[in-house]
């Protein structure tokens, strides 16, 4: 077994490699559950990010076993996150759809509101898959499956995503402008549907004081948009869990700020 303060940069790489491998028995003889691996480190196999945590490559790569052997480690950084745009284990997991990886970090703690350096959190990645061509019907499944276990763990689904505008991602998808296409429309329409149902603030307002409704002038999906809007309730409801606590604060004054006076927060 190495120790942390001999770890040299052909170690780390050598980490990394074995992961890419899926050499779990030579990792596991390493002693890689009792060493430091909360390290970043550059690795060409994979195009994740400029610098990544072991951790982070196994979660890419769909390592189930390794992922268990390094979260066996009880000095392991769940939320360890890449050098330069911030993917954490957990949004990486929800990126590549792996449901089972993706809970088995969130039962490790992993905090489900950490956001990415351009302020998407987990949940907000899951539906970046949405668009993937292979086996459509099973991946939008695991889509929506991976969105509400990040809910039944705290994600915060009003977690506003865009600073500048005040607009969580409701807002967004309401806000587009731009001319969609059939697979596009119903991507779109389906992921409303769904933040709806499961608890998106409807009378939620941007900074300009606009709420999801008044975003859809431009969208060309607009009327069957509204009719949404208009006729979809919340039917799904959730307890707010631990692991949600380090990043509510700052967005709870964002949610503040937005909500009508007449609401209460």
């Amino acid at each position: 077994m190495f120790q942390a303060e001999e770890k040299t940069l052909s170690e780390q790489q050598l980490i990394l490699h074995l992961i890419h491998q899926n050499d779990y028995d030579t990792l596991k003889e390493l002693g890689i559950n009792k060493a430091n691996i909360n390290f970043l480190e550059s690795f060409n196999e994979i195009e994740v990010d400029q610098k990544i945590s072991p951790l982070i490559c196994a979660c890419y790569l769909g390592r189930l076993e390794i992922v268990k052997l390094l979260l066996s480690n009880t000095q392991v950084d769940v939320d360890l996150a890449s050098m330069d745009s911030g993917q954490t284990p957990l949004s990486i997991a929800a990126m590549t759809g792996n449901y089972e990886i993706l809970k088995i970090l969130l039962d490790a703690g992993a905090e489900v509101n950490k956001p990415n350096t351009f302020n998407q959190t987990a949940f907000i990645m899951c539906f970046a898959r949405l668009e993937e061509e292979k086996n459509v019907f099973e991946n939008r499944k695991i889509c929506f499956k991976m969105a509400e276990l990040l809910l039944h763990y705290g994600a915060d689904i009003n977690w506003i995503v865009d600073k500048t505008h005040g607009f969580n991602l409701l807002m967004q998808l309401c806000s587009i402008r731009m001319e969609l296409n059939q697979k596009e429309a119903d991507i779109n329409y389906q992921i409303i549907k769904f933040l709806i149902e499961n608890g998106a603030q409807k009378d939620l307002q941007s900074l300009k004081g606009k709420k999801a409704s008044d975003l859809l002038k431009k969208h060309s999906n607009r009327d069957k948009l509204m009719e949404l809007l208009q006729c979809t309730q919340q039917l799904y409801f959730y307890g707010k869990q631990k692991n949600s606590s380090r990043h509510s604060n700052q967005q709870q004054q964002l949610l503040i700020r937005n909500v009508p006076r007449q609401q209460k927060v």
